[in-house]
């Protein structure tokens, strides 16, 4: 039983990690997104294209 738990909790962590890097991730790049799109107006294709990836992922 204890083992079992060992395990869930090695599991939890890396799966909310990989949560937490993916955001951070993201959070990192939006400096390099408004550079590269400022006044381009391609922030409605971003925006699209994360609606799908969320929408897909689920």
């Amino acid at each position: 039983m204890a083992g079992g738990m060992k395990r869930l909790a090695k599991e939890t962590a890396v799966y909310g990690l990989s949560s937490i890097v993916g955001r951070f991730l993201n959070w990192m790049l939006v400096p390099m997104y408004t550079r590269v799109l400022a006044g381009t107006g391609d922030y409605g294709i971003v925006t699209n294209l994360y609606g799908w990836t969320a929408l897909l992922l689920v």
